[in-house]
């Protein structure tokens, strides 16, 4: 099915394709990537935030509660908030307006982005333990594999909004951080035409349409978006194209919708490289090809039904079909030994002859095809009746949602280019079949069942009480083709309560505090390389393992939240001009992880393995204030993260000098040492102002600091260097339908290191490294100019 869908995927885009002017190829290293074969209103957001009306499953759900009667923090930005930072992609966007919201550069690639919120991540990255759960229309798309979550497949344009949302049991499995929710577009919420296009630095030209329409009880909307650049490193171009559609009926009683959702894209990812290199070229990358193809096809039909006054019944169903093809150069332990064959890392002979010699610098190419397909659904029934004469909602559903993935690995011996890094593969695969490098062809499948119930009781005109509970089963089945080692099944079950209330001091005023559990199974991938005693190739090559223990999260979050009228406090000169209403809010939280999952690397190059890691704790502060009036919108928010490890615990760092010192390629872990990848301090600021009614100008500003490098958990060498991004942006209503607008990002040019690590500096022979650290490097100032068309 899914080459079917690729092939109606590029024919629907060949209008968007022409309109961003997106070449059918990009300049991607030249190597076979292989074939890579909840739930929503559809009334219009209310006008003041408010909580998301999803719910997992994807039907459409009652109007959301008040803002001011959810006992936690809500992050929600409109799509009109996302649609003024001009991003492509929703997580970027997030990025800059967002609190607790910053993308670690991992990939070197700006499409697949690493979003972190709270010290809790969701990657795109195969290995990355994840602790965000992302609902797109009720629908979790976290993938069955690695519960990776690859923002490049959702399309920007027809996302309506989104929410964070933390300490909600509805929002279930492997939420340990919160959900992200979103809620796309459809005929009901959207009316028109629009047709958006533009060209600038790095080679980029994109694109995108939407169109939606409804007439007599029917609606359609659909979106197409269409991207394609060089990139601004070395070998990392992309071609991205993703489509949305939706048609949808509604009666008096009843609503249904049927959606579909196609992507094929295409990366080049140039990840980290040596902080020696960087410095001399900011655009050089250690060893590549690094390259990625991911195709998409999902189908869902959701409904909602109103039986009888106060009660509505919600019920969905979904289809969704994921591939991806990897390509990744590594250097090797491979090496000449002086006898007749190759030698592995701890000097064993293998079966591969010694035809090279030490003076060559063998290097690999692995290779990785994830072919996963889940289906799912959810069903929910909501109740508005009062309780002793006050206002009560209370909420019960099930959700149920099965994956199954084949997934097959191989290695091809190669040679390293000194010139330029590039791996050249001699077609010699599986060097070392009879070692812990073997090719792989493994089954895996997850079953995923959630009961879960939640109500809120307005006790009194201030006082509003929310209790809620959520039971997690998970069974997670591996089949190993090749060997027994791997066959096996793994069972978790979790109850997850919550609790909290809130409470209205003043009418623009509120207090609110909540205490809620969540729990994290181990991903197939995870349960398939946990051993430290037989490291894996991470995602490519898998051994047999120990079983891991699930991640339990306490949470606890408490804060304020409130409105008011600058003008109102002001002397009348100076209200004048201020006359829009300020929203705020202030929190804290403390998130404490038991048993959590780290991801560790392995004394033999390029390998590692997954751990339970103890108990780990990321607590902090959330503040932000946004002011609104017809023609100023701005935001500033802050928030500090503190991410520590409570437990001690010895953790594999095997290119940390320290750990080298030692003398067992390991650390030996303290309390209180932060984490790595999780800064500490994330400010945001920004405006849009209208100069007149046809001409806007704004501006957005993030400033980060306080990150350490990953395999640096004992904090020896400092933090990466702080930065802070400006970008700038204008338009022009030309006329009534036609816009031209221009950008400018990172305007001081600061290149940020937003990711760092650890690395070998006596990998690569012929290189002499001195420093061990390397840095994802950010991209330098860029130019761009579109037009908009709307009717």
């Amino acid at each position: 099915m899914t080459k079917y869908a690729a092939a109606l995927l590029r024919a629907l885009f060949a209008a968007s394709v022409l309109a961003s002017g997106a070449s059918a190829q990009e300049a991607l290293p030249d190597i076979d990537v292989g074939a890579a074969t909840p739930l929503r209103a559809s009334a219009p957001p209310p006008v003041a935030p408010a909580p998301s009306a999803s719910a997992p499953g994807g039907a459409p759900a009652a109007a959301p509660p008040a803002l001011s009667k959810t006992p936690a923090m809500v992050n929600v930005t409109t799509a009109k908030e996302i649609a003024d930072t001009h991003e492509f992609d929703v997580a970027r966007a997030l990025e800059r307006v967002a609190p607790g919201v910053i993308i670690n550069d991992v990939t070197g690639n700006p499409f697949q982005p690493e979003v972190d919120f709270r010290g809790f991540v969701a990657s795109p990255v195969s290995g990355t333990p994840i602790g965000l759960a992302v609902y797109q229309n009720g629908v979790r798309v976290n993938e069955a594999w690695g519960d990776t979550v690859n923002w490049d497949l959702i399309p920007s344009v027809a996302i309506d909004r989104t929410s964070i949302v933390t300490a909600n049991p509805l929002f279930g499995l492997n939420a340990i951080g919160g959900a992200v929710v979103l809620d796309m577009k459809n005929g009901f919420t959207y009316h028109g035409f629009e047709a958006d296009a533009r060209g600038g630095s790095f080679g980029r030209r994109q694109g995108s349409l939407q169109y939606g329409i409804e007439k007599d009880g029917f609606a359609t909307y659909v979106a197409l978006e269409a991207a394609g650049d060089n990139g601004y490193r070395k070998f990392s171009g992309s071609q991205i194209e993703r489509m949305y559609g939706d048609l949808g009926w509604r009666g008096d009683k009843a609503e249904v919708h049927a959606t579909m959702q196609l992507a094929e894209n295409r990366f080049g990812a140039s990840g980290p490289a040596p902080l020696e290199l960087v410095n001399i070229d900011p655009s050089s990358v250690y060893t590549t090809p690094q390259t990625t193809k991911n195709t998409l096809s999902q189908f869902g039909v959701n409904g909602a039904f109103t039986p009888a006054p106060n009660w509505k019944i919600l019920a969905d169903v979904y289809y969704r079909a994921f591939d991806q093809a990897h390509v990744d150069g590594n250097t090797t332990n491979f090496a000449s030994c002086g006898g007749a064959t190759l030698c592995d890392g701890n000097g064993n002979a293998t079966i591969m002859p010694d035809f090279f010699g030490p003076s060559v610098p063998l290097s690999v190419i692995d290779r990785t095809w994830t072919s996963s397909r889940t289906v799912g659904g959810a069903a929910q029934i909501e109740n508005t009746d009062k309780i002793l004469g006050r206002p009560n909602t209370a909420t019960f559903g099930v959700s149920y949602d099965h994956g199954w993935t084949n997934f097959n690995a191989s290695e091809e011996l190669g040679v390293l280019n000194p010139y330029n890094l590039t791996v050249a593969g001699l077609g010699i695969v599986n060097v070392d079949p009879a070692g812990d490098v073997a090719p792989v062809k493994l089954n895996a499948a997850n079953s995923y069942l959630g009961v879960y119930a939640r109500d809120q009781l307005e006790l009194t005109d201030r006082l509003t009480v929310t209790a809620g509970v959520r039971y997690n089963y998970a069974l997670i089945s591996l089949y190993d083709h090749f060997s027994n080692q791997l066959n096996g099944d793994s069972k978790y079950t979790h109850v997850n309560p919550m609790v909290g209330a809130t409470y209205k001091i003043a009418p623009n005023l509120a207090v609110y505090a909540s205490y809620s559990e969540s729990n994290r199974a181990p991903t197939p991938l995870e349960l398939g390389c946990a051993n430290p005693n037989h490291p894996c190739l991470i995602d490519n090559f898998l051994v047999s393992d120990p079983p891991l223990r699930q991640v339990v999260a306490h949470t606890i979050e408490s804060g304020f939240r409130g409105d008011f009228k600058p003008a109102s406090y002001l002397p009348e000169s100076v209200g004048a001009w201020l006359p829009g209403r300020v929203d705020w809010s202030a929190g804290a939280f403390r998130t404490t992880s038991f048993n959590d999952i780290l991801s560790v690397p392995s004394i033999v190059t390029g390998q590692g393995y997954f751990t339970n890691a103890g108990t780990t704790q990321r607590q902090g502060v959330e503040t932000q204030l946004r002011y609104t009036d017809e023609k100023l919108s701005a935001y500033i928010n802050y928030t500090l993260t503190d991410a520590t490890f409570r437990s001690m615990v010895e953790l594999g760092s095997p290119f940390n000098p320290y750990a080298i010192a030692y003398g067992a390629g390991s650390l030996l872990v303290t309390p209180g040492s932060h984490m790595p990848s999780v800064p500490k301090h994330r400010l945001k600021a920004g405006f849009d102002y209208a100069l007149t009614n046809k001409w806007k100008v704004g501006a957005d500003l993030v400033f980060v600091a306080d990150n350490y490098l990953l395999g640096d958990e004992i904090n020896a060498f400092g933090t990466l260097p702080s930065y802070a991004t400006l970008n700038l942006r204008s338009s022009y209503q030309v006329t009534r339908n036609f816009q031209v607008y221009g950008l400018i990002d990172n305007v001081a040019n600061t290149r940020p290191n937003s990711f760092g690590a650890l690395f070998s500096t006596t990998a690569i022979p012929f290189l002499s490294f001195t420093n061990p650290r390397m840095v994802s490097i950010g991209p330098p100032i860029g130019f761009f100019a579109g037009a908009k068309v709307t009717f």
